[in-house]
């Protein structure tokens, strides 16, 4: 079983239920945080995944993604007229039942009330332990709270897996450069329409 306490607003597990510090800190002190950048090859559509010592990864959006500047509408875990990600019943030590994800695997559609829409991925491999029921009724947390009480979802690594679980992802330095190498692009690009507009004017 998993939960949110209110002071912590940070999910963690029944064995750690002992745990007491500031929500401002919990990721720092005890999660190893990497960037799943542009999911399913969407320019700006960047996800976290923060690993605990435990192996377990919790899957948010960071505060820099499009979805934290507007107000959600909904967010769906249906994925299909067949498969609902928040259909989880898990039983034994080894929570058989789980789904096994893959990173690029849909976890949930998130629609905006400005009309966009935007499909979150689940960015690591491993069985889908838990989907944020919260975000059902309450979906503006995922952009209120991305980092806490607003998180996605929750995967636990295969054990042979779990040190190497978030190699292929970009660490926090490298996500940075990659945000500023997306901007040089966007003005580079820019740049050249509004060259090439005025040429076609003078001509």
């Amino acid at each position: 079983h998993y939960y949110i306490t209110n002071n912590l607003r940070m999910l963690t597990l029944e064995d750690l239920e002992d745990i007491d510090v500031e929500q401002e800190t919990v990721l720092d002190r005890y999660y190893s945080k990497k960037y799943y950048v542009d999911a399913g090859k969407v320019e700006g559509n960047d996800q976290i995944v923060a690993q605990h010592h435990n192996g377990l990864c919790v899957v948010m959006i960071p505060p820099t993604h499009p979805i934290c500047s507007k107000t959600v509408q909904s967010v769906d875990y249906k994925i299909s007229d067949t498969c609902d990600r928040s259909d989880i019943v898990l039983s034994g030590k080894k929570k058989r039942g789980a789904s096994f994800m893959n990173p690029q695997s849909k976890m949930c559609t998130v629609v905006c009330t400005d009309g966009s829409s935007y499909v979150l991925l689940c960015g690591v491999r491993g069985k889908l332990l838990e989907v944020n029921e919260a975000l059902k009724t309450s979906p503006q947390l995922l952009s209120e709270r991305c980092d806490s009480d607003g998180y996605i979802a929750i995967i636990q690594p295969k054990k042979e897996e779990e040190k190497n679980a978030l190699r292929e992802l970009l660490s926090e330095e490298d996500f940075v450069k990659h945000k500023q190498s997306r901007t040089n692009n966007k003005h580079k690009l820019n740049e050249t329409e509004e060259s090439d507009s005025k040429r076609l004017c003078q001509s």
